[in-house]
C-alpha cells in the first residue's frame, strides 16, 4: 500500500502538466501540493483519532480517484512526446556531461539502496524521530502525550508525518529512511531547475547537482531518518517561487505557493525561520518596489497560509508549553549579540569545515589545518578581546571550542571542499565583473551569506552545527556553478566536478553507522544489530526486558528514563510477536497532565503489566 502515496505525486504531477507545458515549474507544485495535502490528511485523521491503517489508504485512495478523474479531461500525449524530446535531447549532450549525469545517477543509487536496506539508526532518530512515529501509531493521532523526551512533543513534525504514513502503510518501518532520500534526490533536480532561474545553462545545471549530490553532510544523511534535507528541499522550492514572483509579478498561483512551501518548511524544521528570513525580507523589498500599498495584501495571504498549516502543532504547543514553539532548547541560542559576536560565531561556524587537507587526502605530505585553524581562531579572538571558549556562546553540548576533524558520521561531517569552493566562487565574483550583469545571482549569493551571519548570530556554537548548515550548502550549488563556469575555461569546472565526485566515495560507502561495504556493513549486520550501532550498550539489556516482558505475557509496559532517552530499538523489540501497549509512566514535566487523557490502563495496578526502567548508569558498557 506504500505505492498509494507515491502514485498520488505521480498524478498531481501528470494532472499539473497538462495545464502548462512546462516539467519544473509542475514538479516542484506538485511535490508543494502533496506535501500539503499529506499534512492535511494527518492533522484531521488525527483531530478525530483516526490516524490509522484504514483510514490513512482511504485517505489517499481519495486523493487518487479525484487525480484520476480530473486527468480524465486531458490527453498526456504531447506531454509524452514533449518527455521523448527531452530524452533525446540529453543524448545530443557532450560525453562529459553524459559522464557527470551517470555519476550522479549512480551516488543517488547507491545512497538509495543504503536507505532501503539499512535500519534507521540516527541517534537523534532513536530518541524522538522515531519513538513519536511510534506512539502517534499507536495513540492513532499526533496530540502530545505524556513523555520524559519532551523533543517528542514540540519539534517542527512535517517529516516524521510523512515517516508516519510510509510505516503505516508498509506495518514497518523498512521505508522510513525513504524520506530523506527522496529529498536528497529531488534537491539534486531542484537545484538544476534553480540554476536555470539564475540564468544558467545546461552545463551549469548538471555542475550545480554534482556539487549538490557531493556535499559529505548530505551524503550520510540521506539515508537516514534526520530531517536536514527535507526542510532543504522545502526551502529550494520556497526559492523557486521566490525567483517565478520576482521574474512574473505576484500572481493568486505564486501566492499560494509561497505560503506552502515556507509552511511545510517551517512545519519540518526551525532552522527555516532562519534561512528563509532573508529572502522573505527580498520579498517585501521586492513587493514595496513593485506594488507598494497593494503588497499588504499578498503579505497577508502568504501569512495566513503559513499559520494555517502549522496551526494544529502551534496549537498543541500553545496548550502544553504556553508558547506555539514549545520549550527553549537550554543554551542553544546566544546570550550576547554584537558585531564582535557574529565575527566569532561566523569564524567558529566555518572551523567546523576547515579539515581541508584530509578531504583531499593530502595528510601523508602535507599537516592536517585543524590544529593551524585553532591557533588562528585563539589568536583573532585575543585581539578581538573575546574568550574563545566563553559559556555565553558556546552550546551546554561541547562546553569547549576545538576544530574538529575530518568525520564519516552523519552528526559530525564537515564539507571542507565545498566550503573552499563556495568562498572561492565569493572571491571570483568580486574579480569578474562580467558577472556583475547577472543582479538575480549576485542577490542570491547576498542573501545565502545574510543567511549564514544570521545563524552564526544567533545560535550557539557546538560541533553539530555543521548538520544544520545542509540546507545553505545545498542551496550555494546554483551559484558555485555558474559563477566557476562563467570565469573559467569548462575544463577548469569538470576538473572540480570529477574532483568532488572521487572524492565522495568515502560518505558513500563508509557511512560510520550504515556502511555499505567494510566491517559491519548493512548486508551482514542484522536489522536488529544496526539499530544499536549508535548506543550499543543497550543492546543486551533491551534484549533481556522483551524475554522478561514476554514471558510473563505483558501486554501493557510502562517505561522511566533516567539519564537516558534511547528509545526506539525498545520498541521496535517490544512488538516483534506481538502488539503491546507502550507508554511514560511517573512523567514529572509538562506533559504529566496529560497522564489522564492518554492513559488506557493504570500500570501499576495490573497484575500482567509490565514496567521497564532505563538508568543509563547502570547499563554495562
Amino acid at each position: 500500500m506504500i505505492i498509494l502515496p507515491i502514485l498520488s505525486f505521480v498524478l498531481i504531477f501528470a494532472q499539473l502538466l497538462t495545464q502548462k507545458n512546462d516539467w519544473g515549474d509542475s514538479f516542484f507544485k506538485a511535490i508543494v501540493l502533496w506535501g500539503i495535502i499529506l499534512t492535511i490528511i494527518t492533522e484531521l485523521l488525527s483531530l478525530f483519532g483516526l490516524f490509522q491503517y484504514f483510514w490513512v489508504i482511504a485517505a489517499w485512495l481519495l486523493i487518487n480517484c479525484l487525480y484520476v478523474f480530473l486527468l480524465t479531461k486531458y490527453s498526456l500525449k504531447k506531454h509524452i512526446d514533449n518527455l521523448k524530446i527531452w530524452g533525446k535531447s540529453l543524448l545530443g549532450l557532450s560525453p562529459m556531461l553524459i559522464l557527470l549525469l551517470a555519476c550522479i545517477t549512480i551516488i543517488v543509487f547507491l545512497i538509495g539502496i543504503n536507505a532501503i536496506i539499512a535500519a534507521p539508526n540516527h541517534s537523534d532518530s532513536m530518541e524522538y524521530h522515531l519513538p513519536r512515529i511510534y506512539y502517534w501509531i499507536q495513540n492513532h493521532t499526533v496530540a502530545h502525550y505524556p513523555t520524559y523526551n519532551l523533543f517528542h512533543l514540540y519539534q517542527n513534525p512535517w517529516s516524521e508525518f510523512a515517516m508516519t504514513h510510509f510505516q503505516i502503510l508498509n506495518k514497518s518501518d523498512r521505508f522510513v529512511n525513504m524520506i530523506q532520500w527522496c529529498s536528497m534526490a529531488m534537491s539534486v533536480l531542484g537545484v538544476s531547475i534553480l540554476t536555470k532561474q539564475l540564468g544558467g545553462n545546461i552545463r551549469d545545471q548538471i555542475l550545480a547537482s554534482v556539487f549538490a549530490v557531493t556535499i559529505p553532510m548530505g551524503i550520510l544523511q540521506a539515508s537516514g531518518t534526520n530531517n536536514d534535507l527535507v526542510v532543504t528541499f522545502w526551502l529550494i522550492c520556497f526559492v523557486y517561487f521566490t525567483f517565478t514572483t520576482l521574474e512574473n509579478g505576484i500572481s493568486k498561483s505564486n501566492i499560494l505557493f509561497l505560503g506552502f512551501s515556507l509552511g511545510l518548511a517551517i512545519l519540518t524544521k526551525g532552522t527555516a525561520y532562519i534561512y528563509a528570513f532573508p529572502f522573505c525580507i527580498w520579498l517585501l523589498l521586492w513587493g514595496i518596489k513593485n506594488l507598494k500599498w497593494q503588497a499588504i495584501k499578498p503579505i497577508v495571504i502568504i501569512l495566513l497560509i503559513v499559520l494555517a498549516i502549522n496551526l494544529g502543532h502551534y496549537l498543541r504547543n500553545y496548550a502544553l508549553f504556553d508558547s506555539v514553539l514549545g520549550l527553549a532548547a537550554t543554551g542553544e541560542k546566544n546570550k550576547e549579540f554584537g558585531v564582535l559576536v557574529s565575527i566569532s560565531g561566523i569564524l567558529k561556524n566555518l572551523s567546523l569545515h576547515a579539515d581541508i587537507v584530509r578531504n583531499l587526502q593530502l595528510e601523508k605530505i602535507i599537516s592536517p589545518t585543524t590544529g593551524l585553524t585553532n591557533k588562528v581562531l585563539e589568536i583573532i579572538h585575543g585581539v578581538l578581546g573575546m574568550d574563545l571558549n566563553d559559556p555565553a556562546l558556546i552550546s551546554p553540548k561541547a562546553r569547549k571550542f576545538y576544530v574538529p576533524g575530518l568525520s564519516i558520521y552523519e552528526d559530525t561531517a564537515g564539507n571542507p571542499l565545498h566550503l573552499l569552493l563556495i568562498i572561492g566562487s565569493l572571491f571570483v565574483l568580486t574579480l569578474n565583473k562580467k558577472i556583475w550583469t547577472n543582479k538575480l545571482l549576485i542577490k542570491y549569493g547576498i542573501v545565502l551569506v545574510v543567511g549564514f551571519v544570521l545563524f552564526a548570530s544567533l545560535l550557539t556554537w557546538s560541533p553539530y552545527r555543521c548538520r544544520l548548515h545542509l540546507p545553505l550548502f545545498i542551496l550555494f550549488s546554483p551559484f558555485v556553478a555558474i559563477v566557476f563556469s562563467k570565469s573559467f575555461p569548462k575544463q577548469v569546472s569538470y576538473f572540480l566536478a570529477i574532483l568532488v565526485l572521487c572524492l565522495s566515495y568515502k560518505w558513500i560507502l563508509f557511512n560510520s553507522v550504515r556502511p555499505l561495504i567494510g566491517e559491519n556493513n548493512i548486508f551482514q549486520s542484522s536489522r536488529v544489530e544496526q539499530y544499536f550501532n549508535t548506543q550499543q550498550k543497550y543492546q543486551q539489556f533491551y534484549l533481556d526486558e522483551v524475554v522478561r516482558v514476554e514471558s510473563n505475557q505483558c501486554k501493557n509496559i510502562g517505561l522511566t528514563f533516567k539519564n537516558s532517552s534511547f528509545e526506539y530499538p525498545l520498541l521496535v523489540l517490544l512488538n516483534e510477536n506481538y502488539p503491546k501497549q507502550v507508554q511514560h509512566i511517573n512523567v514529572a514535566n509538562e506533559s504529566q497532565i496529560l497522564v489522564k487523557k492518554n492513559s488506557n490502563s493504570n500500570f501499576e495496578s495490573l497484575n500482567n503489566d509490565c514496567i521497564i526502567n532505563i538508568d543509563r548508569s547502570k547499563l554495562k558498557s
